[in-house]
């Protein structure tokens, strides 16, 4: 395969693993909360508005800290990242952005960015590195 057709193929397949993945994700943050920690590796990065978490169950814990919420995206971008940018020989991550609205429990609605990438692990995405942060 040429490196053309690759490079569309792994960007149309980024795509697809993406919208998947987002409508999994919020929905599971969203309504199944006790979930949430099914979709990170156990060595996963957070970083919440400047506030790291490390781990599964580190970020798992600090998710039960927060209210109810009600998540709409607005937007999205995904791209497929480059075998050896994060240490592994195939292509099997993707980085996704989203972007949109916020509602926690009692609280006006917030913009929000977020950015995740995701690799492959035991055959399902899983959150690699999150970086959530509102927009004021």
């Amino acid at each position: 395969m040429a490196a053309s057709e690759e490079i569309r193929s792994r960007t149309i397949q980024a795509l697809s693993a993406a919208h998947e993945f987002a409508e999994l994700y919020h929905e599971t943050f969203d309504k199944r909360r006790q979930a949430i920690g099914k979709v990170y590796q156990d060595t996963a990065q957070m970083v919440w508005n400047g506030n790291a978490h490390t781990g599964n169950a580190e970020i798992v814990k600090f998710f039960n800290t927060l209210p109810a919420s009600e998540h709409t995206v607005e937007g999205m971008d995904t791209q497929p990242v480059i075998a050896g940018v994060v240490g592994t020989d195939n292509n099997s991550s993707i980085v996704i952005t989203f972007y949109g609205k916020v509602k926690f429990k009692d609280t006006v609605a917030k913009t929000f960015n977020q950015t995740i990438m995701l690799s492959v692990q035991d055959n399902k995405w899983k959150v690699v590195s999150d970086n959530y942060r509102f927009i004021e």
